[in-house]
């Protein structure tokens, strides 16, 4: 029989945790967290393919306005970014399975590339939502100034559209269409019906009745459409780097918990 040990202090016969029993522990709840983060990486992908569609959508709709394809860059950057984290999320599900060191490492230089790819689209999309904001009116008048009532031509299928999807009038408002040649050639001191808000069938785009049109200005109105898609984008760049970073945390705990396969690089020969 042992002498009973002073409190705080271990008998000859006491084992405290091990540093390999440490480093299974931390293995095993990083690939409990791993096997959570990889749907959640690969769901998420959805985000920036639905962007993507939107960027195209709009730019087909108002190219006209915004500029020649100016969206389509950072819609096909939505695409790649939604296919990497795909990818990047079976992988971690992979790595969950057979803990392939090859596998780890391709999952860091995929969370540094979606980095990289995210931080331009986010970049993009802010200097296409104030690209509007800053544009020339000349542009926008112009394109106002060649309506002539016939949407078989570019200029007024454009205007129309415009016009009933954003819920505006004129550039910045419904009185701008009395400085168009339009409305003096109509001779009927009226808007075009496209700027007609409600009572479709009665209302006749008269100026004098302006509760039956819309008043606001379409300018402003195409600057805030693209300033919610800046909002949009920044929401899912933050979202995806922050479980990335997470999933970047993990797979660094992985490593430390098994560090015998990366040690080749603290070898005397790369000194």
């Amino acid at each position: 029989m042992g002498l009973p040990t002073p409190e705080g202090r271990m008998g000859p016969g006491d084992r405290g945790p091990t540093p390999a029993s440490s480093m299974c522990d931390s293995g095993r709840l990083s690939k409990l967290l791993l096997a959570l983060l990889g749907p959640l990486l690969t769901g998420s992908a959805v985000v920036p393919i639905l962007g993507g569609f939107f960027f195209l959508l709009t730019n087909r709709c108002y190219r006209h306005f915004i500029g020649n394809d100016y969206l389509l860059l950072p819609a096909g950057l939505s695409f790649a970014v939604g296919g990497l984290l795909i990818l990047t999320g079976i992988i971690g599900l992979c790595i969950t399975v057979n803990r392939s060191h090859c596998q780890q490492g391709t999952f860091q230089y995929l969370v540094l590339i979606l980095f990289c790819l995210e931080v331009t689209t986010g970049t993009l999309g802010y200097i296409n939502s104030v690209r509007v904001e800053s544009a020339d009116l000349d542009a926008f008048n112009e394109i106002f100034r060649n309506y002539n009532g016939n949407d078989s031509t570019i200029e007024s299928g454009t205007v129309d559209r415009l016009q009933r999807q954003m819920q505006c009038c004129g550039v910045t408002n419904y009185t701008d269409w009395t400085q168009f040649p339009w409305f003096i050639q109509s001779g009927n001191a009226s808007v075009p019906h496209s700027c007609c808000a409600r009572n479709l069938s009665t209302c006749t785009g008269d100026m004098e009745e302006p509760e039956l049109l819309y008043t606001e200005g379409c300018l402003l109105t195409l600057r805030d459409q693209l300033w919610w898609i800046f909002l949009f984008t920044l929401g899912w760049v933050i979202a995806a780097c922050c479980l990335q970073s997470l999933g970047a945390l993990i797979i660094c705990l992985l490593m430390n918990s098994d560090p015998a396969p990366y040690e080749l690089l603290n070898n005397v020969n790369f000194s």
